[in-house]
């Protein structure tokens, strides 16, 4: 008698996730990082059984990408993820063949446990869930008692349905749909490095001086810190002297489960790029804290953002886009995200808010970090995460000079914030 051949799970590609495969190349990785530090060494044989256990729990991290004539999708990879040793340049990209064809990497380096994902499978959000995860895995494993609470999941446990949801299709309504157009922004350029150098600078920061100055500027802790990093590029244009001066904007991407109730470990962000227009002259901090509270004030309410949650998903759901072959969806998203996308922003910043994690877990955790790879016309970006009362801020760059981030922490040391900061030495 013939055996059945067994069928394997698939997924749909969230809407987030369909462009990053088309995007993508040596230069442009779409891969980010997020680490926790334990207060002892990792030993790498017991986190590697707490990292097969967390992937049961959220399965869709052990799947594969697959090509097919229309559309990717993911398919069930019977393979094991392995843990490996730490880099100094992180957040390669992972190539066709390799890492045994699993779209994300963990890491280990002393105490440090780092996890890298291809922005396909995940947010930063789906991220942090899966590091706390795996952190409270290990160190139960390791005879810790860990409760299943602030986003530590218990691995002997169901995935739930909610967790591997696509949530921009569940809350696509058929409304107005918000305009893509945008002014082309300011990009830095610089000494480019050899691939695949990424120089890292890490500051760690007190948290309660920096929310107290961005209190009294009547600013969010991220629209303070998008202000002088707006404020940073904004000088270095000015000193590059361009002939025509260019807008100086961010990428800030924004967790839509504040707005829109969801349990979906997937891809659930949009992006706000506030800025300022240097053609109108030079800029303080003041007034540039004042135009990103206002730009982002308007922007951020729900009927907006399920307005641009429309426009993604109409394109997806056209009938006419759906018949073309995916080699031309390719050209076509590489080129819209060239003309709406990257060239409409300077650079990114991303602020993940609070590290949570239970209290029976706070003795052995002492820091988490965060960070972003860097493209080829983007060649800088800031990452935020908060932890136990201090901030951790992370400028990553593929470029030599380091004006942009001398200049960023200049302006918090002349604002009476105590800054340390560390580099990965290159």
């Amino acid at each position: 008698m013939k055996k059945r051949k067994r069928v394997k799970r698939w997924m749909k590609l969230d809407n987030s996730a369909m462009i990053y495969p088309a995007i993508r190349n040596a230069r442009f990785s779409t891969m980010f990082r997020v680490s926790v530090t334990l207060t002892e060494e990792v030993d790498p044989k017991v986190l590697q059984t707490a990292l097969e256990d967390t992937v049961k729990r959220i399965p869709f991290f052990g799947m594969r990408l697959r090509t097919g004539l229309f559309w990717r999708y993911l398919e069930q990879n019977d393979g094991v993820a392995q843990v490996e040793a730490d880099v100094a340049n992180p957040c390669k990209p992972i190539g066709k063949g390799e890492n045994g064809g699993f779209l994300f990497r963990v890491r280990v380096d002393g105490c440090r446990i780092a996890l890298e994902p291809f922005h396909v499978l995940t947010d930063g959000n789906g991220a942090m869930v899966f590091l706390k995860t795996l952190a409270a895995r290990y160190l139960t494993l390791m005879g810790k008692q860990i409760p299943f609470t602030d986003g530590v999941l218990d691995t002997s446990a169901r995935p739930k349905k909610g967790e591997l949801e696509d949530a921009f299709s569940k809350y696509a309504a058929f409304q107005k749909r918000a305009p893509r157009r945008e002014s082309k922004a300011y990009h830095f350029k610089g000494t480019l490095e050899p691939f695949p150098t990424l120089h890292i600078i890490s500051a760690t920061i007190p948290l309660g001086p920096l929310l107290e100055k961005a209190r009294a500027a009547k600013a969010t802790l991220t629209e303070f810190l998008a202000a002088n990093y707006i404020l940073a590029l904004h000088r270095l244009q000015t000193a590059e002297r361009h002939l025509r001066e260019k807008d100086v904007k961010l990428c800030v991407p924004v967790n839509l489960r504040k707005f829109f109730p969801s349990d979906t470990l997937r891809n659930f962000v949009l992006y706000l790029t506030p800025g300022i227009d240097p053609g109108y002259g030079d800029y303080t901090l003041e007034e540039i804290v004042e135009q990103v509270h206002c730009q982002m004030r308007m922007r951020l309410n729900q009927k907006y953002i399920a307005a641009q949650i429309c426009t993604n998903v109409s394109d997806e759901r056209n009938p006419f886009i759906r018949m073309v072959p995916l080699l031309f969806k390719d050209w076509a998203m590489s080129m819209a995200f060239r003309v709406v996308g990257e060239s409409c922003f300077s650079a990114t910043l991303s602020n993940l808010g609070e590290a949570k994690v239970p209290d029976a877990m706070r003795p052995y955790v002492e820091r988490f970090d965060f960070l972003l790879g860097a493209s080829k016309i983007n060649r800088g970006n800031l990452t935020a995460v908060s932890y136990g009362g201090s901030l951790v801020l992370n400028f990553t760059r593929t470029t030599r000079e380091t004006f942009i981030e001398r200049e960023f922490f200049t302006q918090l040391v002349k604002l009476g914030i105590p800054v340390k900061i560390e580099s990965n030495g290159q």
